[in-house]
């Protein structure tokens, strides 16, 4: 997924000019991200736009508000979104996470983020790409703490993180007040480690233990399985 455009079904990125590509992450993200018919959809850190586009397609009354820090990833962000089917119900906005919970005094039913994870990492010559991957930018702690100031009170925030990563930001959410609700773990293929969690929170506490669904990405014989296809049977070409 390296090409200066990934064409999906409904809608082409481009992506030359972004330091995060489309990724599987994100793919994964969009495609199980949900809430109950939500209105209003907030993208963090929206990087070429795969999410907030994703999201329009399958939520055809929402409106989506896509923030991203970069200048380039947002200006790029932009031009897909204006290319796209749903440039009027998509907005990107230039900034950061911070500046817009300080200015943004309405709620979004569901928000979703595939955010910077690395900290004790060390840090690549190209500066972009530093700001996609490392929490510099924006900590657990700010993501959270935004989070919680700016989801509905029945809204849903779902987010996509390394195992390790994804218990870290689980004890600063529920600090804030945000809570599990339920948690796919996805991997490359049976036996193998776990890739990524992606996990949705709420501002309900959960009683007991949350569910988790397993998701892997291929079969044994190293073809993408029946699941994974079906997830993303919508946005993928090939599938």
């Amino acid at each position: 997924m390296s090409n200066s455009y990934f064409r999906f079904k409904r809608f082409t990125i481009h992506q030359d000019r972004c330091a995060m590509k489309v990724s599987t992450d994100a793919a994964v993200l969009g495609a199980l991200a949900e809430a109950h018919t939500p209105r209003r959809i907030l993208d963090i850190g929206t990087g070429t736009g795969v999410l907030a586009l994703m999201l329009a397609q399958r939520y055809d009354q929402a409106n989506v508000m896509a923030i991203e820090i970069e200048t380039e990833a947002s200006d790029q962000a932009l031009a897909n979104v204006s290319e796209s089917p749903w440039s009027d119900r998509v907005q990107v906005k230039h900034g950061s996470f911070q500046e817009f919970c300080a200015e943004e005094p309405v709620k979004f039913d569901l928000i979703v983020s595939n955010p910077p994870y690395y900290t004790a990492h060390l840090a690549s010559s190209d500066g972009k790409k530093n700001t996609a991957l490392h929490q510099d930018s924006l900590s657990f702690f700010e993501l959270a703490r935004g989070v919680h100031a700016l989801l509905a009170d029945d809204g849903a925030f779902w987010l996509i993180l390394p195992p390790r990563q994804m218990k870290e930001f689980e004890a600063v959410a529920t600090d804030v007040g945000l809570w599990g609700m339920a948690k796919v773990r996805v991997y490359d293929r049976e036996g193998k480690p776990v890739l990524r969690e992606v996990q949705s929170f709420s501002h309900r506490p959960n009683a007991g233990d949350i569910p988790v669904q397993t998701l892997l990405i291929k079969d044994v014989d190293g073809q993408y399985s029946l699941a994974y296809k079906t997830l993303l049977q919508a946005y993928f070409l090939h599938f």
